[in-house]
């Protein structure tokens, strides 16, 4: 292979899809990183030529103008890809769409149009495996609230690109408020996705769900760091659960042996003991943090569990039981 289409199949791999574009002097400090010793005006040259086999396309409206390939250029890659490499994008366009910003959306579209292409050319098994696999959620799946396109973009570009967001936010139940906002983090709980923000200058983070964002505008100041802040670290300690304060816990709970089996299978915790007790219910013992998740999982077994440590959340399941009772019994005497 020559030296000459070595240079050419490099100088593509650093061209980028529209609207984006490149200047030919940065494809000669690029092809020069790569040792290709390249003049401005070959690689001009070399791009005219090239602009009349494939889908590349020079704007010329501003005085630095650029190469890009068009937005709707089918993707080939060298080599090309696979059955295995396909279903995995087609796979991640089913289940990532949500979770990834729109512009990283578009520039893999075209990755996912040729993973589409590819699996329906496909002759083996892997062509109807996205077909053949769902991911079930276990409890009552939510219609997600609806999010206007334009402040979900402008709260991904912020959280990107490390800048503030001037925002109109309304919390539930009340007046819509002005917010100056640093992103720290971005969170998808069942249905509902929540920008970890902090406002103005204050130092503890606050939750925002996108659909109640009312307007929002990306600035060009940059987002202020929090000392010692760590996302992940915060949602570890139970930063969803600020009421709760996701105290460590050890839960003792006795369930019924057909409810409670799962658990030998699926643990709630690394240190968890499980027994039988005298009266054939499976005992639990585990350390966890006791937060919202926590409760409602409880709440959801109803009597087939019952809690005995600790006494709070016991205490908080009984309260729950006799309230539930209570509005069924009036609900009953009214008819």
């Amino acid at each position: 292979m020559s030296i000459t289409l070595f240079r050419t199949l490099e100088m593509l791999r650093h061209v980028p899809r529209e609207p984006r574009k490149i200047t030919t002097s940065e494809l000669r400090d690029r092809l020069a990183a790569a040792n290709f010793d390249v003049t401005l005006r070959t690689i001009q040259r070399d791009l005219q030529k090239l602009s009349t086999v494939f889908p590349l396309i020079s704007d010329e409206r501003d005085q630095i103008f650029g190469w890009s390939w068009s937005r709707d250029a089918q993707v080939e890659t060298l080599p090309g890809m696979d059955a295995a490499t396909a279903i995995t994008f087609a796979m991640a366009e089913e289940y990532l769409r949500d979770m990834l910003p729109s512009g990283v959306l578009e520039l893999l579209a075209p990755h996912f149009d040729q993973a589409r292409r590819v699996l329906d050319a496909t002759d083996n098994g892997l062509n109807m495996w996205e077909r053949k696999v769902r991911v079930l959620p276990r409890s009552q799946p939510l219609i997600a609230p609806d999010v206007d396109p334009g402040i979900a973009q402008s709260v991904y570009h912020a959280l990107l690109n490390d800048r503030r967001l001037k925002a109109v936010y309304r919390p539930r139940g009340r007046e819509p408020r002005e917010y100056d906002l640093s992103p720290q983090g971005l969170a998808f709980r069942d249905a509902v996705t929540y920008l970890v923000a902090s406002h103005r200058d204050y130092d503890n983070v606050l939750m925002f769900a996108l659909h109640r964002f009312l307007h929002a505008d990306v600035t060009d100041e940059p987002a202020r760091h929090l000392p010692g802040f760590d996302f992940d670290e915060w949602v570890q300690r139970g930063g969803f659960d600020a009421d709760r304060h996701g105290e460590a816990i050890q839960l003792v709970a006795h369930f019924d042996m057909a409810v409670g089996d799962h658990l030998h299978e699926t643990p709630i915790a690394d240190d968890q003991h499980l027994a039988r007790t005298d009266d054939d219910r499976l005992e639990l013992i585990a350390n966890v943090k006791d937060t919202h998740q926590l409760r409602w999982w409880l709440r959801g077994f109803g009597p087939d569990v019952e809690v005995i440590e600790p006494i709070e959340i016991r205490d908080w399941l009984i309260e729950g039981a006799r309230q539930q009772i209570s509005r069924y019994a009036d609900a009953s005497s009214g008819r």
